[in-house]
């Protein structure tokens, strides 16, 4: 007997280790759940992830696994689930500050609150609290969905549209210099993350006024990068981020997307210092990339592969004895083409 529309499972991605977030009733998203929440008078729970996120991971073995958290969420919410990576104009829209983001919705599409990683008993609190809320303060909610989309509609309403002047241009590469770290390189404290943009902004504006002081912040940060624990020695290839100030504790996912811009920040270093140690940087990120995220039979890269704390610290004759953490296999164009362009 085939299977209904309504009654057949969307394809979602959960941990790769043990968990029961597949027994919560995600829907995708579409009119469809807010037409529902709408007829039932519930609100939304968005749970926004991503295949490669660390914290979204944990949260289906915990929260999400959780016989308390499932019952409720399926018996008072409609809960919606979005790949950050596959929807990036919703994780614009909805994103609380990181993945995963867990955001209360109303049938309207509007946020009434939301986090990041909530641990299962701040989950137990938290569901029957915006539940009640939601239920007992109607009037409340549409006075403040119409607001929202009053401010909204003058924002865009504002928007310059005159060109980016070199006012502009010199306030960002201002910005850049303050937040740079002089003792280990990048931008801030920590966590840290390699904001590929910044460098690639520093190296084009040392190329256009030869300022060694924009070249160094560049360099620095490349090079403590990857002598840094956030650089794969065994495998090549950059992890996504640092959770400490010196690139030494990296968390374990990499992306296309960052090794790719990274790539293209240190080839760029290395056509202006002539180094032969940022070659040899950038000839790794590309080892890495041919070896693990291209796809043998089509070319194309894959998007990502999964953090594995353990897995990552062995080495390579070690890692050859175990499963691989998990690869993305999804084509994301706008990430080939950064990597293909490089």
């Amino acid at each position: 007997m085939t299977k209904s529309k309504k009654e057949e499972k969307p394809p979602f991605h959960f941990s790769p280790r043990p968990n029961r977030a597949h027994e919560i009733n995600w829907q995708e998203w579409g009119s469809e759940p807010f037409e529902e929440a709408r007829a039932a008078n519930k609100p939304v729970l968005l749970a926004l992830s991503a295949v490669w996120c660390h914290w979204c991971h944990v949260m289906d073995e915990t929260s999400y696994s959780d016989e308390r958290v499932i019952n409720y969420i399926n018996k008072h919410y409609i809960p919606v689930r979005v790949d950050n990576d596959q929807r990036p104009d919703i994780n614009a829209r909805y994103n609380m500050g990181g993945w995963p983001t867990t955001a209360f919705l109303t049938s309207e599409g509007e946020a009434i609150s939301g986090s990041t990683y909530v641990p299962p008993e701040q989950m137990l609190e938290l569901l029957p609290k915006v539940w009640t809320y939601f239920q007992g303060n109607k009037d409340e909610v549409d006075s403040k969905v119409a607001e929202l989309r009053k401010k909204r509609a003058a924002a865009l309403s504002d928007q310059p549209t005159s060109e980016i002047t070199s006012e502009v241009y010199d306030t960002v590469l201002r910005a850049v210099g303050d937040h740079y770290d002089p003792m280990y390189g990048g931008f801030g404290d920590a966590p840290k993350f390699p904001h590929s943009d910044a460098i690639d902004l520093l190296l084009y504006a040392h190329r256009r006024n030869r300022d060694p002081d924009l070249l160094h912040m560049a360099r620095k940060t490349l090079e403590f990068m990857s002598a840094g624990g956030v650089f794969d020695k065994e495998w090549g290839g950059f992890f996504r981020y640092t959770t400490n100030r010196d690139w030494s504790v990296p968390h374990y996912e990499k992306m296309l997307e960052d090794n790719a811009n990274l790539l293209h920040n240190l080839l760029t270093l290395c056509r202006i210092t002539g180094d032969q140690a940022h070659a040899e940087s950038a000839t790794r990120v590309i080892d890495y990339l041919e070896a693990k995220l291209r796809d043998p039979e089509h070319g194309f890269f894959y998007g990502s592969q999964d953090a594995d704390e353990e897995f990552y610290k062995l080495t390579a004759a070690e890692r050859e004895k175990l499963p691989e953490p998990y690869i993305d296999h999804t084509f994301y164009t706008s990430w080939n083409a950064l990597a293909a362009s490089k």
